[in-house]
């Protein structure tokens, strides 16, 4: 028993002394692009910024990257970030204020069809900047509740038994929904399905390939559904619901 003890207690050290050390770099390489961006040097601010982002999943970071581009008046980039940020913590409402600030400069209008409430909140339990929470809570919760069923093995006290066997349901219950949580936010990292609009202007056609005929234009910062991807083309829907095909290097994935 004491010997499962230690090796719990080991694992979760581990895991605590890798997630301080990723905190601290991004910590360094934060307060230097925030350095360049409070002396105007957006471009040097952008640079530190999206070189955290290549290798950590980061709000502050996709969140200034979106005022660097926003300064710049980059519109697409700004909302493509801004949008990246608002999947990492949907509720911010500071985005929600720049976010909306840098729609106002794009050209296309569109109405969108009404939303369902529930799959709104879903949306949120699951996006992508809760991963790790869910990971950590996952692994925390099966380990302890592993460790309870195999104390309450070794408890030889009646009392003792039914306490930690109690614990030991919960804690894997909580174990078995925080997995389900995992898998559901990884997936949803893997599938986006939403893009913007990178090109100053694009057109969106009937078919794949500039064969088709053109049915509407559509210019950057706007944002789009993707629901089918070939090489060289994507087929997209607006938010009203139609849809059409454009090539995909004007197009930046969410």
């Amino acid at each position: 028993m004491e010997r499962m003890k230690r090796i719990s207690s080991i694992l979760m050290t581990g895991l605590l002394c890798t997630l301080v050390a990723a905190q601290e770099d991004i910590r360094l390489q934060f307060d230097s692009a925030n350095s360049a961006y409070q002396e105007g040097n957006y471009t040097l601010a952008i640079e530190g910024y999206e070189n955290i982002l290549s290798e950590h999943m980061h709000f502050e970071s996709e969140y200034n990257l979106g005022n660097a581009y926003f300064k710049t008046q980059s519109w697409g980039p700004a909302i493509l970030h801004y949008e990246r940020a608002a999947r990492l913590s949907p509720g911010n409402s500071d985005l929600k204020a720049n976010l909306t600030l840098a729609n106002a400069q794009v050209k296309d209008r569109i109405e969108s069809l009404p939303s369902n409430g529930i799959l709104d909140v879903w949306d949120r339990i699951v996006a992508p900047g809760r991963f790790r929470l869910w990971m950590l809570i996952m692994v925390l919760t099966w380990t302890l509740g592993f460790v309870a069923l195999a104390w309450r093995i070794w408890s030889v006290r009646l009392e003792n038994r039914r306490i930690l066997g109690t614990s030991a349901a919960v804690l894997l219950v909580m174990g078995a929904l925080s997995a389900v949580l995992v898998a559901s936010t990884s997936q949803r990292i893997e599938t986006s399905k939403a893009a913007i609009v990178m090109a100053t202007e694009s057109s969106v056609r009937n078919e794949p390939g500039a064969s088709g005929m053109t049915l509407f234009m559509l210019h950057e910062g706007t944002k789009v559904t993707v629901l089918q991807r070939s090489e060289t083309h994507w087929r997209i829907q607006l938010a009203n619901g139609n849809v059409g095909w454009m090539t995909a290097e004007d197009l930046s994935e969410i």
